[in-house]
């Protein structure tokens, strides 16, 4: 029997690295601005979301640009990591197609480059929040664990994402619509007490951007480390989810070079 090669062998590490390095590269390539675009966004959010709902939806929420500028960070990344995940094999068609080695690792190198985005929007969220008033606590450092949290989300969510893609092309315009209904259901603008006791609490209680948001807040504004039991939970649940939605994976990949 053909041993199942694995993205992190030593053989396939070094492609997986230069895969990362060219995305990078070559995202926004085409722009006269090209990375700074990827910066404004969340920051032109940030404010119109702060000029509509700060007398109402942030009012009793302290340091709300930047508790608005981490809900909108975590936010943009999700959405843009898992949309380029998502279609990585149609972009690289080629790749897909004419050459043997995991496909898997065409998803996780788009998902690692656009996550460089993320590191960068969240080390210009901690300077704005020293600017603003808020003294960083030790907390902060546990920020790369966030990080590396939500790598594992979007990484789980683009082999899915990925695999329907393929077999079903409409998948991409469903999938914008429930990014657009994702916005309303994570906790960006508002805070969970503003939804009350109703359906709405219980409907974004079961948003997994929500906890990682609230981990960031904690820890940037609050100065406080977050609970550790919920943090292990919901690592080992994405690691659970990690492991399936590769499997998934693996048991299409066969027919990839055929519907691509």
């Amino acid at each position: 029997m053909r041993r199942r090669v694995h993205p992190f062998d030593k053989q396939y590490f070094g492609l997986l690295r230069e895969m990362v390095i060219s995305q990078f590269k070559l995202k926004d390539q085409r722009t006269l601005l090209g990375l700074v675009w990827s910066l404004l966004h969340p920051l032109l959010m940030l404010g119109v979301l702060f000029l509509f709902f700060r007398s109402h939806a942030g009012q009793d929420i302290k340091h709300y640009p930047v508790y608005l500028l981490i809900g909108l960070i975590h936010y943009t990344h999700f959405s843009s990591s898992t949309g380029a995940g998502m279609v990585a094999l149609s972009a690289m068609r080629s790749l897909t197609r004419d050459t043997v080695f995991p496909k898997e690792i065409l998803v996780m190198s788009s998902v690692i480059a656009n996550s460089i985005e993320f590191i960068i929007s969240l080390l210009i969220c901690l300077v704005l929040a020293c600017i603003t008033g808020i003294k960083l606590s030790w907390a902060s450092s546990m920020l790369p664990l966030i990080l590396l949290l939500q790598m594992m989300l979007v990484l789980w969510v683009s082999f899915i994402l990925s695999c329907c893609y393929v077999f079903v092309k409409d998948i991409g315009h469903i999938y914008q619509v429930f990014l657009r209904l994702l916005l309303f259901i994570t906790p960006i603008f508002y805070g969970t007490a503003f939804l009350g006791e109703g359906l709405a609490k219980h409907i974004v209680s079961f948003n997994p951007l929500m906890y990682l948001i609230n981990f960031s807040r904690l820890i940037i504004i609050d100065g406080e480390l977050f609970s550790a039991r919920l943090f292990f939970l919901f690592g080992s649940l994405n690691v659970l989810l990690i492991y399936l939605g590769l499997q998934v994976f693996r048991k299409c990949e066969v027919v990839f070079a055929e519907r691509i």
